[in-house]
């Protein structure tokens, strides 16, 4: 982008020099208004109006260059996403419409083999044993919908973004829940003969997000050639597992390593399953027996939305500890998004993409507070809880809740109950969708808050 600056035009003894001078200078203006024109349209029309309903994106032409395309070690990684068949109508529209549109390489795994929306589903069961798919009670909605697609199913086992519950956590009691834990182990024995040449496998849940630019860039710090399993650090027992709704990386050597761990002990990794609630621990188990170290990745990698994440203390002051300092770590994934949070997140990241420094690669948890978290931490929200945890008041109004965080010096934000009740809070949150609930933030405090903290050392990849 060329920069003008005002400049005096000396006179010349040879006009054929003026002339020549005057039309670089009139080819450097015509330049400099074109890119002025192209980035303007960009940031303000394509990034945002087009941006604003499902179907403007849903009607944008395939081939369109987007901020997170051609990306350095893009080709070289595959992104495996994995949904079910009771949410898959809710979850999956997004993701084709933003996030995928940015991987070259990805694949979709399901309960369920279809074509949706012109994406191929893989089935992640197919390679369970068919006595199993055949009897077990697990499997009652797996075969129903090998009969008859899913037209089988109820509108109570849809697990879609109605409810709070659903939109954040599932539905425990529902029969694709029962299926998720099978998923795993095929999923990747048939995700790594299907692309064995790829450097990297990233895997994540229909409800995760992942930030593409600063995944890359994680991975570049990584030695391909060596085994890596790296994600969010989870335990039962003492099974050490990536947590699968964080989001989780896997080497071309590590992969290779766990499926042929898989192929000699089949049987006895599927009755472990059978025993087990949580597939993520089983896969976690597997890859430790495979002789693949586990290589913990929180904070960067999140298991919930950036409106969750603790950036202080309950206290409001920063974290003492610097190897859990989450403010100044890079951040790579985020869990526990409903489809419009994963749209909101998506359209940041293609902005600051389009707007960062030379000097800098990928988004650190700050970045995020300051640029996506603090600018909606203006106006007051309706419906909306902002995680307020501090003691419990009634009042008669909102504006008496607001006046009671205002008198206290460290209070930073508040929230007001239909039924009257008033919470605050000292280390500031942004919250999530509620129904009844009215909050509200001392955005001045906040922005103290965040000048306040200690500059970041060298805070960076977990390798």
């Amino acid at each position: 982008m060329y920069r003008l600056t005002s400049h005096r035009l000396l006179s010349s003894h040879r006009s054929s020099v003026d002339t020549m001078a005057t039309k670089r200078l009139r080819l450097r203006l015509l330049i400099a208004v074109v890119c002025f024109a192209i980035f303007t349209f960009w940031n303000s029309s394509y990034l945002g109006n087009v941006l604003e309903t499902r179907a403007s994106r849903n009607d944008l032409p395939k081939d369109i260059r987007l901020p997170c395309h051609l990306l350095p070690g893009a080709n070289n990684t595959l992104v495996v996403l994995k949904t079910g068949s009771t949410e898959i109508q809710d979850r999956l529209p997004v993701h084709l419409a933003t996030t995928s549109r940015c991987y070259p390489n990805y694949m979709i795994f399901s309960d369920h083999e279809e074509e949706f929306q012109g994406e191929h589903i893989f089935d992640a069961l197919e390679g369970v044993n068919p006595e199993i798919t055949a009897h077990h009670s697990d499997f009652e909605l797996y075969r129903s919908l090998k009969q008859s697609g899913r037209e089988v199913l109820q509108s109570e086992d849809l697990s879609g973004s109605d409810t709070e519950a659903t939109q954040l956590h599932g539905k425990p009691e529902n029969p694709g829940w029962k299926l998720d834990k099978w998923k795993f182990l095929p999923m990747i024995n048939k995700t790594y003969h299907e692309h064995p040449d790829m450097k990297w496998y990233v895997f994540v849940e229909a409800d995760s997000h992942l930030l593409w630019a600063s995944l890359l860039e994680y991975l570049a710090a990584l030695d391909a050639s060596k085994p890596h399993y790296t994600g969010s650090i989870m335990f039962i027992g003492d099974t050490v597992f990536a947590h699968g709704g964080s989001g989780f990386m896997v080497s071309q050597p590590a992969m290779r390593m766990v499926v042929e761990q898989y192929a000699a002990h089949k049987a006895e990794i599927e009755a472990l399953t059978d025993s087990h609630w949580a597939g993520d621990c089983v896969l976690g188990k597997v890859f430790t027996e495979a002789g693949v170290k586990f290589t913990d990745a929180w904070p960067i990698m999140q298991g919930d939305y950036p409106g969750l994440v603790a950036y202080a203390r309950p206290d409001g002051r920063p974290i003492a500890d610097p190897n859990k300092r989450v403010w100044c770590y890079p951040t790579v994934s985020y869990h526990h998004l409903s489809p419009d949070m994963i749209e909101d997140f998506w359209t940041f990241e293609q902005q600051w993409l389009t707007s960062k420094s030379v000097d800098t690669t990928f988004l650190r948890h700050k970045d995020v507070f300051s640029e996506y978290i603090l600018p909606r931490m203006g106006a007051d929200l309706v419906d909306w809880d902002n995680e307020s945890d501090g003691e419990e008041n009634h009042v008669d109004s909102f504006e008496t809740c607001k006046q009671q965080c205002v008198a206290a010096p460290e209070c930073k934000q508040f929230s007001f109950t239909g039924d009257g009740h008033c919470k605050t809070r000292v280390d500031p949150r942004l919250g999530k969708a509620s129904s009844r609930v009215k909050s509200g933030w001392l955005h001045d405090r906040i922005v103290r808050f965040e000048q306040n903290m200690p500059p970041c050392g060298d805070e960076g990849w977990m390798l």
